[in-house]
């Protein structure tokens, strides 16, 4: 058994504090046992014997949790080491499966790229007339194959967030421009699913933003195409507006608020909706292709760009509202850390991605 430096110097302060008290005891009871031969009066000879007992009976129970308290330290000593080497042993595993899923992410989307890019010529004739029949297949190829290539880029995504290798890149733009590319983007969707998706602008120009415009951009697709993902009936309202105080009270921020009419968030689950692979329980019925990561790393995206964001609701079927909030002025310690062109990530873990707020 290996013993750090701290617990052999423990143990030897042990030995010496039981060798210290052993002698003690020995020292008490020879000077009150050697009293009995010189007192004279049976009364006197009484007490001493009692005393005699007492400091013997006090002092083996001092060297008996003396030596409990080593056999103790030593147990508590060997589990620390043990739960020391598990844990460098699931350290260990959690690389590999990291690497693992990087490796297996980059070799799956080079062939799924391939199906997708076929799958969409052959929808387009570009290999002659199809029929409505095999079209219909088609469809469903090409959807499915959708499903993975974007299940493949979570995993990527979470790989490069585990292992500290996804890359930013911060310069200023204009959030306005990114929500309204955004909207756009899904409008068709939206009346493809007979909902309506509003896009209010802000009242005021908003400053630029010092962030990763692609990244935000992506998180933002991922919450709106959630939004009408779940909404059965009426639809998708997107606003952005300029706080002066973010929802903590920290410095002036812009508010992006994804609300929909779908089948709302239980209290219970809110709490754990952005953590990795979770999903709520009536998600399964509408639809079942996700695996909850999207909203993980969307969160941890939002964080590496100094901002927050979290999610409300009245309760199932009462809508929710996806909130995100980017500060207008940048903190400088995030600026140092990711800088302002190209930037690599270290540990983007909730700890390592706290700023704090002037």
């Amino acid at each position: 058994m290996n013993f750090s430096n701290d617990g052999i110097l423990y143990y030897r302060s042990l030995n010496l504090k039981y060798l210290a008290a052993l002698v003690l005891v020995v020292i008490l009871a020879a000077m009150v046992g050697s009293q009995f031969f010189y007192v004279q009066n049976d009364i006197d000879k009484f007490i001493t014997i009692v005393i005699f007992i007492l400091i013997t009976y006090c002092g083996v129970r001092l060297l008996r949790s003396i030596r409990l308290e080593a056999q103790r330290k030593k147990t508590f000593q060997d589990i620390s080491n043990q739960l020391a080497k598990a844990n460098d042993r699931l350290r260990k595993l959690d690389n590999t499966k990291t690497e693992f899923i990087s490796i297996a992410s980059h070799q799956l989307r080079t062939p799924l790229t391939s199906i997708k890019g076929f799958a969409s010529l052959l929808l387009e004739n570009s290999y002659g007339k199809i029929t409505p029949r095999q079209k219909e297949a088609l469809d469903k190829v090409y959807t499915s194959n959708d499903r993975l290539i974007k299940l493949v880029a979570d995993l990527l995504n979470i790989s490069r967030l585990e292992s500290g290798r996804m890359e930013f890149k911060m310069k200023p733009c204009q959030i306005e421009d990114i929500c309204q590319e955004v909207a756009d983007a899904f409008m068709t969707r939206a009346r493809y699913s007979h909902l309506y998706l509003e896009y209010k602008k802000p009242e005021e120009k908003i400053p630029q933003l010092s962030i990763d415009a692609a990244k935000v951009q992506e998180v933002l697709s991922y919450v709106i195409d959630n939004a009408i993902k779940y909404t059965l009936t009426g639809g998708v309202k997107i606003t952005v507006e300029r706080k002066e105080r973010n929802h903590e009270g920290g410095p002036e921020c812009v508010r992006i608020t994804v609300a929909d009419t779908g089948i709302g968030i239980p209290p219970n689950e809110i709490l754990h909706l952005f953590s990795r692979f979770s999903r709520g329980k009536g998600v399964a019925s509408l639809n079942s292709s996700g695996i909850g990561l999207g909203l993980y790393v969307g969160k941890q995206i939002i964080e590496a760009n100094g901002g927050t964001i979290w999610a409300e609701s009245e309760g199932k079927d009462k809508g929710s509202r996806f909130i995100i909030e980017l500060p207008i002025e940048q903190d400088e310690e995030l600026l140092a850390r990711w800088g302002t062109e190209k930037v690599q990530s270290q540990n983007l873990t909730a700890e390592s991605l706290m700023v704090k707020r002037k």
